[in-house]
């Protein structure tokens, strides 16, 4: 007996793309059946778990992401602007960026922090060394820790310089050290200039003439001035002229380091709550060791900056992440058919003879729209194709326990079309075809390609 040759050429689709998608696709259909094994069937029969692991998923990301955005909305602002009130109290986290005086003033702990085994200080703080308008933060910060810091500076070969300074600070008795680096570091701002990272200041003798980025903690200084005799107190008391100071690194290594500010600040930098509280501003301002040191400034009392290290928050974002991908793997699986199909190219060569006419077996899932009835839907039913003609293909499917028969039209304008393709699970691929006729969709495994192809061609009878 003549048969039709089938002519496959390969999907243009990649495998492994395909394979993705069917675990996609298969990812929801197993956490169902893991819950309807977990709960049994009676509440499986009265929870949606997909929808419902969705709408968890959903509140867990908000909640936490709301939070986060709430205390990650930092505005940078100004002592200024806060001394000025141009900064509202409605402004909860600000970013505060100046000059902190080195100053021990103990604080109380903050109302929400009375057992915390932290020491507290408070810093006054201002923009520039010319300004008047300070505002005080509260913060857990030493001194100590302060003055300890990452400095940019170029490398300057000025023994000269080094030796003043030395000399400078033992006639004022400040302690000295035995050995100090034979160059000058001259603290400059970052800018777009090439920056070399130094751990020690060992290596200085091979960075003259460039610039480099340490860690030293400060000590004693003394105005640049000073060993040159040429100083003027009223400039140097308005913030104006440069500053030489000791600095040594982790090792004990000693260099002098010249600064814009004096000795007794320290660069700063914070974000913290923006707090009221005027009864406790008001008590460390009526101290007569602060109205001493501050009297001579405009001092913001309405209000004050809580120092936060833990701000700005990070750490809430990775589950999130986490849970937005997972709810998205699983709406997406969701939309995706499984067991999904993949459909291949084929072209039928014609030869002589007639079709086969043995019965062809597979199984059967999609929708059957039958003349004059409403259509239903068939889940993986036994199913027999007979080519019956001239009429066409009979379908034959057990529903129910009743044995039912449909009719797959051979006129080529009432069947839509059929596609060759395979069925992909995750654990198999099988040859499949898609039959579509009068609102009909069919999708019907067969157990190997030669079966798939003679329903094919018994469907389609072409010759």
């Amino acid at each position: 007996m003549g048969r039709r040759r089938l002519v496959l050429h390969r999907s243009l689709r990649s495998f492994p793309i395909d394979r993705l998608l069917t675990l996609l696709g298969s990812l929801p259909i197993g956490v169902e059946r893991l819950v309807q094994t977990a709960t049994g069937p009676w509440a499986w029969q009265r929870l949606r778990v997909v929808p419902t692991l969705l709408v968890i998923l959903a509140v867990l990301t908000i909640i936490p992401v709301g939070q986060a955005l709430v205390e990650i909305i930092v505005r940078p602002v100004t002592v200024a602007e806060l001394v000025d009130r141009n900064v509202g109290l409605s402004t909860r986290l600000v970013s505060v960026d100046g000059f902190a005086l080195l100053v021990p003033l103990d604080a109380d702990p903050p109302p929400d922090a009375s057992g915390s085994p932290y020491v507290y200080h408070w810093y006054p703080v201002r923009d520039t060394l010319q300004e008047l308008r300070l505002v005080l933060v509260r913060s857990i910060v030493t001194p100590e820790a302060l003055r300890t810091r990452s400095v940019v500076a170029r490398v300057v070969d000025d023994v000269a310089a080094v030796s003043r300074t030395t000399a400078g600070l033992a006639t004022r008795g400040a302690p000295g050290a035995e050995t100090v680096a034979p160059v000058l570091l001259i603290e400059e701002e970052q800018g777009t200039q090439s920056v070399r990272d130094l751990d020690t200041l060992a290596n200085l003798g091979d960075a003259i003439g460039e610039v480099v980025r340490i860690r030293i903690t400060f000590e004693d200084g003394i105005a640049t001035c000073v060993g040159r005799g040429d100083c003027n107190a009223r400039t140097l008391a308005g913030g104006i002229g440069s500053w030489d100071n000791l600095a040594h690194d982790e090792r004990g290594d000693t260099v002098v380091v010249r600064t814009i500010y004096p000795p007794s600040v320290a660069p700063f930098h914070g974000v913290g709550h923006h707090a009221q509280d005027r009864e406790t501003v008001g008590r460390l301002l009526a101290l007569p060791l602060v109205r001493g040191l501050l009297g001579w400034g405009h001092v913001l009392q309405a209000a004050h900056v809580e120092h936060d290290l833990g701000l700005p928050i990070d750490h809430l974002w990775l589950g999130p992440i986490l849970f937005t991908a997972a709810a998205a793997i699983l709406l997406f699986g969701r939309r995706l058919p499984y067991p999904r199909f993949r459909p291949r190219w084929a072209r039928i060569a014609r030869t002589v003879g007639p079709p086969n006419a043995s019965p062809v077996m597979a199984r059967a899932t999609g929708r059957i729209t039958p003349p004059d009835a409403s259509p239903f839907e068939i889940t993986d039913l036994p199913a027999t194709l007979r080519a019956e003609p001239p009429r066409g293909t009979s379908l034959s499917l057990e529903i129910d326990g009743e044995r039912r028969e449909f009719l797959i039209p051979r006129d080529l304008g009432g069947l839509g079309g059929t596609e060759l393709g395979d069925v992909l699970t995750v654990t198999s691929v099988r040859p499949a075809l898609k039959v579509d006729w009068f609102g009909s969709n069919l999708l019907l495994v067969f157990e190997d390609a030669t079966t798939r192809d003679d329903a094919n061609a018994m469907i389609r009878e072409t010759g």
